[in-house]
């Protein structure tokens, strides 16, 4: 007994000077496509547990029968560091909504857009929105391809994709979305524009405003199978890490190896 006692007081000050737990909300969506895509339900279904398990505080909005999920409250909000959206329209926000959002970026609350998170209904919206997260889908401008893509790690010095390979899969991009110049570019594809040359955008960014929020926004997600791809989930982890200001970014990296349970779409469950 003894000899534990040393052992337990040294465990007592490491957990005595590690960081707070990184405190999350997941802000997802009803289902709104086909089978296997845009399943916004089974990603806060799989994502919850798997944050939680990286000893991040996660909570997810309550929804109704239909999927539509609560949007958070000013005291949910000033208890998150980091506001997860992966939603259709997720840069819709009622006019309550988009006060209260804008209070939680101005006292430095950050973002993490997936896919059609990225999206914004009206010109009013999509102007808030690529303000707030360095760009929006901008309708009757943007367009998307879905199908075989390949993601290109333009920055390969940045914390996020630092170590992490060009990789191809079967997703969906969008292209001419409206962007502020400052956004930080992490990964592209090729569209399918016409050209001379290969018309080359950005599928994965940062943005910073000083004194304010960050946002890490990644544009594929539209198949949920490709979340269980450990390349996807470092990207989103660190996402994370990086949008929460933690000092190491990459110390989520150990769970991008874990497998999500059940890492299956919630309209294609295994069969018991």
């Amino acid at each position: 007994m003894r000899c534990l006692l040393p052992l337990l007081a040294l465990v007592s000050a490491f957990a005595a000077d590690a960081p707070a737990p990184l405190r999350v909300f997941i802000r997802c969506g009803p289902k709104t496509h086909g089978p296997g895509d845009h399943d916004h339900p089974a990603f806060a279904r799989d994502w919850q547990p798997l944050l939680t398990a990286a000893r991040m505080t996660v909570s997810v909005g309550d929804a109704d029968a239909k999927g539509v999920q609560t949007f958070p409250s000013d005291e949910q909000l000033a208890q998150t560091d980091v506001l997860i959206i992966h939603r259709q329209g997720g840069g819709d926000f009622k006019p309550d909504e988009q006060a209260r959002v804008a209070k939680f970026a101005a006292r430095g609350g950050s973002f993490v857009v997936i896919h059609a998170g990225s999206v914004a209904g009206n010109d009013a919206s999509a102007n808030f929105y690529k303000d707030l997260i360095g760009g929006s889908w901008r309708q009757k401008v943007t367009k998307w391809r879905e199908g075989p893509m390949e993601l290109n790690i333009t920055d390969k010095t940045h914390a996020i994709s630092t170590g992490i390979a060009d990789f191809a899969m079967k997703d969906e991009i969008y292209y001419d979305m409206d962007m502020r110049p400052d956004v930080h570019a992490l990964a592209s594809a090729v569209t399918p524009k016409k050209g001379d040359k290969p018309d080359i955008q950005t599928q994965l960014w940062t943005y910073e405003k000083s004194g304010a929020q960050r946002a890490f926004v990644f544009i594929p997600g539209h198949t949920y199978l490709n979340f269980s791809r450990t390349d996807v989930k470092l990207l989103l982890l660190r996402g994370i890490a990086w949008a929460g200001r933690r000092a190491n970014v990459s110390e989520y990296d150990v769970w991008s190896r874990v497998s999500l349970s059940p890492s299956f779409p919630s309209d294609s469950q295994p069969k018991k």
